[in-house]
């Protein structure tokens, strides 16, 4: 039987201390509803729960499912020049006070992040990115024969800013992922500040690329976005993609904001991809949507909340999270982990080296999923 609003957080402990009023601001009976639909959707893939990949549970919010429902049409067949790709550009651009062509859009936020390595980085100039971390660049920049310089994250397991600023005066991007995927930690918008300012000062011809991919799962005010660096300082662009917090992974969209010459090295040196007519209108209908992005932040705290209680009630070390997925101190390998819960049918991170020995990155599903993973978790870990 579903869990309701109410009976979930009453369970969990969360009262008026979490600053939230889960129970008055957001309708309990909606979250039941999407829950519902969640299951009844086949989210399980061939039976196997997916808590790997940092998706949303809940997929898009209503008024852009209603959206791609009303655009599905004939229309689709004639989409060589999709439409709503150019007015998406321009809806960010003004959502975020720039030109049009500060904006760049990829099939996902991958195609950039290959991108931005392909333009700026050589066999002189090398990649600086922590570890562990979202890893494309440092995929991509060793495929491609370059040095990479992966800093370790510090004792909290934050990304080591000092650590990556020593590295700069040699390198041709660092990359910056906050908040930082596995870890969850995140830096402040004065730390940044800091970071950045100082790294140009150093080096003004390194580039820094700042992923937000998770911005929209942070509590209010651990962070803010970089944008304003973005706008005073040609070498630095952020990223940032529908596929987390607007439930749109399946459709492939992620953006770029940055200087126009910036963004044009990194379309040049590498594909974008062909951000497809209905995901355009979805995206484009999910970028205002304020009043569905802060449901999923709170539905996700709960759930978050939820999942870290049950791991430290069972002795294990969670580093507070500020995304839509946890990275638990097992003290044992991720593999064994894994192995475990997939013969529950349940399937959690891949191995994050250097910390494959000890820590495994658990996604967070929907309410029902994580009641489930959870009665799991405490029988394998016993």
């Amino acid at each position: 039987m579903a869990t309701t609003r109410r009976e979930f957080v009453k369970r969990i402990g969360l009262g008026a201390a979490t600053g939230l009023a889960l129970g008055h601001t957001l309708s309990g009976q909606r979250a039941q509803a999407q829950t519902l639909a969640h299951i009844a959707s086949g989210n399980f893939d061939n039976g196997i729960m997916q808590l790997n990949q940092n998706e949303s549970a809940r997929g898009p919010g209503p008024k852009t499912l209603e959206a791609i429902r009303k655009h599905t049409s004939k229309r689709v067949g004639r989409g060589y020049a999709p439409d709503h790709v150019n007015e998406l550009r321009a809806a960010i651009a003004s959502k975020y006070d720039l030109a049009e062509n500060n904006v760049l859009l990829g099939t996902g936020s991958t195609p950039i992040l290959e991108g931005s390595v392909h333009a700026f980085c050589s066999a002189e100039k090398a990649l600086v990115t922590a570890v562990p971390t979202y890893s494309t660049s440092e995929q991509t920049a060793r495929k491609m024969g370059v040095s990479v310089h992966a800093v370790p994250l510090d004792a909290d397991l934050t990304v080591d800013l000092p650590a990556l600023a020593k590295l700069a005066p040699s390198a041709g991007l660092v990359y910056v992922c906050n908040p930082n995927n596995p870890s969850g930690t995140v830096h402040g918008p004065e730390v940044i500040d800091n970071f950045v300012r100082g790294v140009m000062r150093a080096s003004p011809d390194t580039i820094i690329h700042l992923d937000e991919a998770y911005i929209d799962y942070t509590d209010p005010g651990a962070m803010e976005t970089a944008l304003p660096l973005v706008k005073e300082f040609k070498n630095v662009f952020i990223t940032r993609s529908f596929s987390k917090a607007h439930g749109l992974a399946g459709m492939r969209i992620g953006y770029a904001l940055g200087h126009a010459d910036t963004l044009t090295k990194i379309s040049s040196s590498w594909g974008m991809g062909d951000v497809n007519m209905l995901g355009a209108l979805a995206a484009l209908t999910a970028l205002n949507d304020n009043e569905h992005i802060e449901w999923e932040r709170q539905e996700n705290f709960a759930i978050k909340t939820f999942v870290i209680k049950a791991f430290k009630e069972m002795g294990y070390e969670v580093p507070y999270s500020h995304t839509n997925h946890l990275f638990v101190n097992l003290g044992m390998p991720a593999s064994k982990f894994r192995d475990a819960c997939l013969a529950h049918n349940i399937l959690v991170g891949r191995d994050f080296p250097p910390l494959e020995k000890t820590h495994c990155r658990i996604s967070l599903g929907s309410r029902e999923e994580m009641e489930q993973a959870v009665a799991v978790f405490r029988q394998v870990l016993a």
